[in-house]
């Protein structure tokens, strides 16, 4: 299917306006900040070559702009300070969400990542299942565990309390706050000094800080999730392949299929379009 009112033009013009890379469009103080990231839903700090989504920088910027090396720029000082301050606050969730990387997530579409995750019933027993199964590594559960009995901690004295100082077992302590946040277990929710940088993130278990979204998920089945999901993602990028969506949520290709098929055959959105001059059949949103 070729649909004549998508072009590559129109497609580029579409998602300049979308991710506000305009210079009247552009943020200019952090309640416009929260409000574009509310609006898209999923939205990166910076690009990444990987992953279609809008970013924080181009909108502060009004256009895509290089990373600046130098740390006194002023727009970049703004994306760091709200890429901070917006998931403290609570007005946003900012972790590594999808594929092993940062990502922030609306809270009116977190609920719909939180019901397709591992964590149901308990969260003081139920992740002792996923670690029987071999689904939990161990790191991952000591980190848990230290959390689970002593809250909120730094990552400095984290790395410390799970039994994972130490150069050697730096790479473990990280792929275990990777995992963890992938499957929305713990959160950021703090920034301390307590490193030898003066800068840290602060971590805790998810449902201490959230209880709401987790209350929210449990009336949601994967199948909704699934299709909120992706219709606003669609909705936010104009135009992705099957193969973007499942690469991007981690989904198994034939579930995206048949779940833009459904979506299609309800006249939600369209399906094997053809876009001249990229490769791929793109699912657009009606």
């Amino acid at each position: 299917m070729t649909d004549p009112s998508l072009t590559l033009q129109s497609l580029t013009a579409a998602r300049i306006e979308r991710y506000r890379r305009r210079a009247d469009l552009r943020i200019k103080d952090e309640a416009e900040a929260l409000g574009f990231l509310n609006d898209v839903g999923l939205c990166l700090l910076f690009s990444d070559r990987a992953i279609e989504l809008p970013t924080l920088w181009a909108a502060i910027c009004g256009y895509e702009r290089p990373v600046p090396v130098a740390h006194n720029d002023y727009e970049l000082g703004l994306a760091w300070n709200w890429k901070d301050s917006l998931p403290v606050a609570g007005k946003v969730l900012y972790g590594k969400f999808l594929r092993k990387k940062p990502v922030f997530i609306s809270l009116d579409l977190a609920p719909y990542f939180y019901a397709l995750s591992p964590n149901y019933g308990d969260p003081a027993t139920d992740y002792m299942e996923d670690y029987r199964d071999g689904r939990l590594p161990v790191e991952s559960k000591q980190v848990y565990e230290t959390l689970l009995a002593q809250g909120a901690l730094p990552t400095s004295r984290l790395r410390l309390e799970a039994g994972l100082g130490g150069k050697n077992n730096a790479a473990r302590f990280d792929r275990a706050l990777a995992d963890l946040q992938m499957d929305l277990r713990i959160v950021k929710v703090a920034i301390s000094e307590a490193n030898r940088w003066g800068y840290c993130y602060v971590y805790d278990l998810f449902p201490h800080h959230f209880p709401g979204i987790v209350e929210a998920a449990r009336g949601i089945g994967g199948w909704q999730a699934r299709e909120t999901i992706v219709l606003r993602y669609v909705q936010t990028v104009v135009a992705a392949t099957p193969q973007q969506v499942s690469q991007l949520f981690g989904w198994q290709p034939g579930d995206v299929d048949r779940l833009a098929g459904r979506l299609a055959a309800e006249g939600r959105l369209h399906a094997g379009v053809r876009i001249e001059g990229l490769a791929g059949q793109h699912l657009v949103r009606i």
